[in-house]
């Protein structure tokens, strides 16, 4: 009969303690609240279309400056006129194109092929076509942004990661997107030649510039 009731407990044990193993293991491995994606890089293709008049120094710099910053790979540059037309002609179009393409090399766009082409019913005046590969980088993937960030509605968000607003506003900050894509050129040996530079300046003890303060008043 003890050796029964014995039986009984040693059972009752270790049925109790499965269950609170169960009850551990739920906790455990309970999803967690913080975003494990990060920002995203997409490849984009721009693209504009506009008279050749409206293509002054102003807007060069302009797409001088968004090409350094998202754009990569030659900038195709199309100048488009009315073979019917008497002012349209197409050697006005080559004179634009050379234009057009002496501005945008002036603002830092080096990588460019210029041509012209006639389009039918295009009107009295030439257009151009411009075009070229380009990024940007946005929000995580299913990433929203925390109640009352944008606007004043602060109702509960149940599916809010924490750290997806913090990702958001980095994204926008993001100088050249692309780089978040890395650098395919790097070999096996970079990162060991990289320690090996480093290390060289402490073996041959060359000593270290002094360090100076910095001034915000130019002194």
């Amino acid at each position: 009969m003890k050796k029964t009731i014995r039986t009984y407990g040693t059972l009752t044990f270790l049925l109790c303690a499965g269950l609170a193993l169960q009850g551990c293991d739920r906790k455990l491995y309970e999803p967690g609240h913080l975003t494990e994606n990060r920002v995203q890089v997409e490849q984009q293709k721009f693209s504009e279309q506009m008279p050749v008049s409206d293509f002054n120094e102003n807007f060069a710099a302009g797409l001088g400056r968004y090409y350094r910053s998202n754009g990569e790979g030659t900038v195709h540059v199309s100048v488009l006129y009315d073979p019917k037309s008497k002012t349209n002609t197409a050697m006005q179009a080559s004179q634009e194109a050379s234009r057009i393409a002496g501005l945008m090399r002036d603002h830092g766009i080096q990588d460019l092929e210029a041509n012209i082409l006639p389009v039918n019913n295009l009107g009295p005046e030439a257009n151009v076509l411009m075009s070229f590969t380009s990024y940007s980088a946005s929000a995580p993937e299913d990433c929203g942004r925390l109640p009352g960030y944008d606007d004043t509605d602060v109702s509960f968000y149940e599916d809010y990661k924490l750290g997806c607003t913090v990702e958001t506003v980095f994204a926008r900050q993001i100088a050249r997107p692309k780089d978040l894509m890395g650098n395919d050129d790097a070999g096996e040996t970079t990162d060991g030649r990289r320690a090996s530079n480093i290390g060289e300046i402490y073996r041959s003890g060359a000593p270290n510039q002094p360090l100076e303060g910095e001034s915000a008043s130019g002194d």
